[in-house]
């Protein structure tokens, strides 16, 4: 059973608005985005908690354009597992007008996760991604006959603004983020928004 992570958020900040999370990874190609992945709402003088799992999943959604603001509504997820390369590697077609997941043929790195679009992929019509505990957290647009590979070991970030989930974030713009580092072995950390809109550790 997966180990279970917590956040948990004091919102001491000065008006109502979305905290969210999401990820980046060492060495991410700048065609795969960041989504936001986990938002919740909350008001000033309130706390609230983030609960989440490292489950990967692989899903696609059928928007081809992923510039900041689009939303990622994943139309397909299916279970991955970058530690076995039988189920760490899909493959993305489609057929009788529609687009599914298949099993795919194309072997990927052992820690990785691999999605190979075949030739009946229209490019830039659809995108395809990867999530985490249920939420897709990275995509990218679909073209033919392409296999590419999504890097594990994220680094978490959160930041308060207006947000929705699955949404493609603009990574340059993000300035009043904060890292969430977890320390080995540790699986629960506590953070606030203070007064004047800055970030820090509340363990």
């Amino acid at each position: 059973m997966a180990t279970p992570y917590t956040l948990n958020v004091d919102h001491q900040g000065t008006s109502c608005g979305d905290f969210c999370i999401y990820q980046t990874y060492e060495d991410q190609d700048e065609d795969i985005r960041s989504l936001v992945w986990l938002r919740k709402t909350a008001h000033p003088g309130t706390k609230l908690k983030f609960d989440w799992t490292i489950d990967y999943s692989f899903a696609w959604c059928e928007e081809g354009v992923l510039k900041p603001g689009v939303i990622f509504y994943a139309s397909e997820v299916r279970e991955a597992d970058p530690s076995d390369v039988q189920q760490n590697s899909i493959a993305f077609t489609r057929e009788n007008g529609a687009y599914h997941f298949v099993p795919s043929n194309h072997k990927t790195t052992q820690g990785k996760l691999g999605i190979r679009c075949d030739g009946s992929i229209p490019a830039a019509k659809a995108s395809i991604g990867i999530g985490m505990s249920g939420n897709p957290a990275f995509a990218r647009p679909a073209d033919p006959n392409l296999q590419y590979t999504f890097g594990m070991h994220p680094k978490y970030w959160i930041a308060f603004g207006n947000f929705e989930e699955g949404e493609v974030i603009d990574l340059n713009r993000m300035t009043e983020r904060f890292e969430i580092n977890f320390p080995v072995n540790q699986y629960e950390r506590s953070i606030r928004l203070t007064a004047d809109n800055t970030w820090e550790a509340a363990d």
